[in-house]
């Protein structure tokens, strides 16, 4: 194979997957802003039904939802932590809400 060739093949393919991942990054950033306030709604409506199933999956996807405010957060961290005082099916999401919070609380070095 020709020199050349083998370097335009060499540095294109990284190229292109790098394009094809913001492209993919892209479209999910998408797809969560479309979602973030049905997925809020029906939490909402699964947490004044006390419907556990629907607040695991709900709440789980809000939890993962990149475009969530921090205000449905705290909300979700009072209710969901409420809930699991009755419920131990909702410990998972508890730690997820907990874990979550933490990552948003952090400190981060060097900064006044």
């Amino acid at each position: 194979m020709d020199n050349g060739l083998l370097l335009i093949i060499t540095f294109s393919t990284p190229l292109l997957l790098l394009i094809v991942y913001f492209i993919w990054l892209s479209k999910r950033k998408k797809r969560h802003a479309e979602a973030l306030i049905p997925d809020w709604n029906k939490f909402e409506k699964a947490l004044s039904n006390e419907h556990i199933n629907g607040i695991i999956k709900y709440g789980t996807e809000l939890v993962w939802n990149e475009n969530l405010t921090d205000s449905q957060m705290k909300k979700m961290k009072e209710s969901v932590y409420d809930l699991a005082e009755k419920h131990t099916e909702l410990e998972n999401l508890k730690n997820l809400i907990y874990n979550k919070w933490l990552d948003w609380d952090k400190d981060i070095v060097g900064t006044p």
